[in-house]
């Protein structure tokens, strides 16, 4: 079973707001509810939950509100504890099920682009697959980004089987626009309404 979990828990302090960035409204919606809306027209997700935290109690009042999601209330004590929270949660349940983990800041994703990498994940020998965009793609986009290794970025998209443990990671190289941009700053929101037609 395939499910996916909105990460929606962070701070969102680059924003230089006082709103939750899962509820920053961007072109009149909020954030969360482009990534939701997509995830809902996906082929292959099952279920959606969305992980929310002590930083993010708005959102999960908002989230409330939708009968189809489940709430993951996290320590929101960072990444990778967070993540590892979110793993026993679903490890007690069944440690053979498919998690897709996606940031609440893509609001371009499409469902075709979560089909294809869940997808590629279905043909990999790997517990895990991240998801990377080169960073020459996001240079000639002139897309900012803070992390880059190998020449490679994190798009906020990836895969896990749900075990608490150190897992194969299998790693998806994709340049498209959808994944690139991800809204952490007011500077991202004028990049991101270059491509709202891409």
């Amino acid at each position: 079973m395939v499910k996916a979990i909105i990460m929606a828990g962070g701070l969102g302090t680059r924003l230089k707001t006082d709103v939750e960035k899962p509820l920053f409204l961007f072109n009149d919606t909020y954030l969360i509810d482009y990534v939701i809306n997509n995830l809902k027209e996906s082929l292959l997700v099952n279920e959606i939950f969305v992980a929310t935290s002590p930083y993010t109690p708005k959102t999960e009042e908002y989230i409330k509100n939708n009968d189809f999601l489940t709430i993951i209330d996290t320590p929101g004590s960072g990444f990778v504890n967070d993540l590892s929270f979110i793993l026993d949660y679903f490890e007690k349940d069944n440690d053979s099920d498919t998690l897709l983990f996606i940031n609440a800041d893509l609001p371009l994703i499409s469902a075709n682009c979560i089909d294809y990498v869940l997808k590629k994940y279905e043909l990999s020998d790997k517990n895990s697959l991240s998801v990377y965009i080169p960073s020459k793609f996001l240079d000639d986009l002139k897309i900012d980004y803070e992390y880059e290794f190998n020449g490679l970025v994190p798009s906020g998209l990836n895969i896990l089987i749900s075990q608490n443990t150190i897992q194969d990671e299998e790693e998806l190289i994709i340049s498209k626009v959808e994944l690139a941009i991800n809204i952490n700053s007011l500077a991202d929101i004028s990049v991101a309404n270059k491509f709202t037609n891409f």
